[in-house]
Order: C-alpha cells, then sequence, then structure tokens
C-alpha cells in the first residue's frame, strides 16, 4: 500500500499515535491535535482552546481512550489555540486520574497563567472564537527544561521518559524549538533507533494543503523572532523523523517529505521576509503591504483562503508580526513590558 503524503484524517496514524482534527472555529482542517496511546498510559500533545476540549473527550470516548490513562498533557506553547483549553481539560481529566501532569517548560506555565495580554490580542483578531483561559494551579506542572542538543543520531537525544506499546519502547524527548514563540517546545518520539515521530506545532511553518508540501509563516505578533525561528529550523533539518505532526494542519509522511518541507519552508519564509521588506519600501502601510503579500499567500492552500475571514486575521498577524520583527512596527508600552518578562 502506497503512503499518503499528508494524512489529515482523524484517526491512527501508527500503532500508538492517533492523529485527531480538532474543528477549531468550526471549521475542518484547522487545528491538529495528536494522542500517544501506551500500554499503561496515554500522553495528549495539544488540546486546541476551551471550545474544543468537548470534542476531544467524545474522541477519546469513541475510541475507548480510558480518561484515567492520561499521564500527561504536553502543550508546545501558550497560545490560546494550541493550549487555551489546558485548565478545562486538565480539571476533567484530573477526576479520573489525579496524578496527571501538565508536562512543559517554565515559560508556558508562566504565560498559560499570565494569559490576559494574549488572549485580548486574540480576541481583537478571532473575535468570540478564541474561547477562555483560567489560572491553572502550580500543582498541575511538571517542570521540565527543553533540550537544546539536536542530534543527527536519534540514541544521543535527551531522554524525558520511557513508554511501551505492545511490548516495545518509545522514548520521549522534547526539544527547545523557539522563534514563533520563546516558549515553544518540540516533543517527539524514538523507536527502534529512529525518530518515529515529532510534533513541530508551529516550530516550521504551517500547511494548509492536502497534497502539495506548501509552507505558510507562522510570523504572529508580538513575540516573533526571525534570528531565533531561522535557528531553529536550522537545527531541525540535523535530525531525520519518520513522520512529523504539524499544529497546522496534519501529518507528513516519510523521511524524505519531511526534509523536504523543512527546505520549502526555510526558503518561503526568507522569501516572505525579503517581500515584506520590499513592499514596505514601496510604500510603508500595513494596508498596502498585506495587500501585495496575499497574491503570494493563497496559492499555498487549497482552502478557500479568499472567503475565510479568518485566514484574512491571520493574514493581517503574519505580515505586522514579521514587520514587527523586521523593526518596521512597534507594539504598546503594555505590551512591551509583557514582552521583556518573557523574550
Amino acid at each position: 500500500m502506497v503512503q499518503e503524503l499528508i494524512t489529515v484524517n482523524s484517526g491512527k496514524i501508527n500503532d500508538y499515535l492517533h492523529h485527531i482534527d480538532a474543528k477549531a472555529y468550526g471549521q475542518p482542517r484547522r487545528l491538529s491535535v495528536y494522542l500517544a496511546e501506551f500500554d499503561d498510559c496515554s500522553i495528549l500533545f495539544d488540546c486546541g482552546s476551551s471550545l474544543e476540549v468537548n470534542k476531544l473527550i467524545r474522541y477519546f470516548k469513541k475510541n475507548q481512550i480510558r480518561l484515567d490513562s492520561f499521564k500527561y498533557l504536553v502543550p508546545s506553547h501558550h497560545h490560546f489555540d494550541h493550549a487555551g483549553g489546558m485548565h478545562l481539560l486538565y480539571d476533567i481529566l484530573k477526576k479520573h486520574n489525579p496524578d496527571i501532569k501538565i508536562l512543559t517548560n517554565q515559560k508556558t506555565k508562566e504565560l498559560l497563567n499570565n494569559y490576559k495580554p494574549h488572549l485580548s490580542r486574540a480576541r481583537r483578531t478571532y473575535s468570540n472564537l478564541v474561547g477562555t483561559m483560567s489560572p491553572i494551579d502550580d500543582a498541575a506542572f511538571e517542570i521540565i527544561e527543553p533540550s537544546a542538543k539536536f542530534y543527527s543520531d536519534p540514541n544521543k537525544l535527551e531522554i524525558i521518559n520511557r513508554f511501551l506499546k505492545n511490548g516495545e519502547e518509545l522514548k520521549l524527548c522534547i526539544l527547545k524549538t523557539p522563534g514563533h514563540v520563546p516558549d515553544h517546545q518540540t516533543p517527539l518520539f524514538v523507536k527502534d533507533s529512529e525518530i518515529d515521530f515529532i510534533y513541530l506545532g508551529e516550530a516550521s511553518g504551517t500547511i494548509y494543503n492536502t497534497s502539495k508540501l506548501l509552507t505558510m509563516p507562522v510570523s504572529m505578533p508580538i513575540f516573533y523572532n526571525h534570528a531565533e525561528y531561522m535557528q531553529t529550523l536550522s537545527n531541525l533539518k540535523k535530525i531525520t523523523p519518520l513522520k512529523a505532526g504539524f499544529g497546522h494542519f496534519g501529518v507528513i509522511n516519510g523521511k524524505e517529505n519531511v526534509r523536504r518541507v523543512l527546505l520549502e519552508h526555510e526558503e518561503f519564509i526568507t522569501f516572505f521576509k525579503e517581500s515584506i521588506i520590499k513592499y514596505y519600501n514601496e510604500k510603508p502601510e500595513t494596508k498596502y503591504v498585506l495587500s501585495k503579500v496575499m497574491s503570494l499567500l493563497s496559492p499555498r492552500t487549497d482552502l478557500p483562503f479568499e472567503y475565510a475571514s479568518i485566514f484574512n486575521g491571520v493574514a493581517l498577524g503574519i505580515v505586522y508580526g514579521m514587520m514587527i520583527s523586521l523593526g518596521f512596527r512597534s507594539i504598546s508600552e503594555q505590551e512591551k513590558k509583557f514582552f521583556k518578562r518573557y523574550s
């Protein structure tokens, strides 16, 4: 059987891993969540906003994933669309397993609890689609320091924990991947001396295409740092996963395809940055730059980009975030304090 290039449907993608379309914003193919199911526990990578939590619970029950099996909830970063529902999901699952932990770094923990500045900005783009966020008790977290060591030999990667599936060992590693935001982390599983799966989140762009390896930028304000982002891409190219999951959206299958999509993204994000510089120099108005850049973005997706208001907001965000990173736009004094605290 020929393996598909990009998996976008919900369901099992290997013997232990589920890809779940969380149907964020009430639409398919907007947000991926990943469930790892082992012999004696389960792990979830990201959970969406509070509006997606009940959809996940329904998926667990439909697929006979016991709610008391969850050991870790692992957010890729603090943004509402990836971890905004963490407080709600944790409270639900804790009733079934009091020992469940949110496995993350110190910055993500702090940003999940100091969420108001981010949520306020998000509501300006996504309105009531952002859901709610609430403080999470310190006891909910297990704090780790993601590894900054990227090795081509998977056996040299730093191991967080080990799990068994049908008697076979899988090793969990979590890598430090800043750029999109300073707290971004990337979990992966090593199996049989191979990186079996990596969850990239938004460490290397987004994919809104079902058949072509064409990526989109993730340069959202206020934290996007282009230099750090390019270094993360350089680091990720050192490793060779069999499968790579994206937060937005789906799974790339095959080592060569994962390599190709990283190279494609590196090339396009460089072109995207240069295009913004060019158009800004032509006319230093955000509206003008956005209008010119839209023609670069819309051919890269097979979703109805031009008709979807959510994508118009995303396009404005990634343009404005890159402009901030380039020094073409500034942020408010209040946001500067928040930025300096966490960047």
